[in-house]
Parts: structure tokens; C-alpha cells; sequence
């Protein structure tokens, strides 16, 4: 009987939190979104002192998505090392 009342106590915590997160998910991506969408391009230290008009562009997330794949083959590969091996093979 209270094995049966834990769980089901368990599951009512996890769909109120599941509900919560549906809840103020798209709440928090839209914020996130927006402030995505600001293209200021007001005084950029790095160009105080230079004479005329520069823009320092942005730069794509390609070399962070290259660092978290090769991570993830270290981490991974982690996983599949002998453990019969030693420090003398």
C-alpha cells in the first residue's frame, strides 16, 4: 500500500513539473529570441581609435560545434577502453 502511494506521488511531481516546463518554456524562448534579434551595432571597444566606418562581424557557431563533437568522441571513447589493460602494455 505504501509503495503504491509513493509512486503515485512520484508521478503527480513529475507531471507538475513536465506541466511547468510546458508552461514556461516557450515563455523563456521567446525572450531568448528576441534579445537574438538586436542588431546594435553602437561603439565596439575593439574599434575605439580607428579612423572611418568598421563593423567587426560576427562570427558563426561552427568552431563551437566542432569543440563539442570532438569532446564528445574523447568522452565517449573513454567508455570503450580496455580495463584488463595496464600502464606497462
Amino acid at each position: 500500500m505504501m509503495i503504491h502511494m509513493k509512486s503515485r506521488t512520484k508521478h503527480r511531481f513529475i507531471r507538475a513539473c513536465l506541466t511547468l516546463c510546458t508552461l514556461i518554456g516557450p515563455i523563456v524562448a521567446t525572450a531568448g529570441t528576441a534579445r537574438a534579434t538586436d542588431d546594435d551595432l553602437s561603439d565596439d571597444a575593439r574599434l575605439v581609435g580607428y579612423e572611418g566606418k568598421h563593423v567587426v562581424l560576427d562570427a558563426g557557431s561552427a568552431p563551437s560545434y566542432m569543440l563539442l563533437f570532438a569532446l564528445g568522441v574523447v568522452g565517449l571513447s573513454v567508455m570503450f577502453k580496455s580495463a584488463k589493460r595496464t600502464h606497462l602494455d
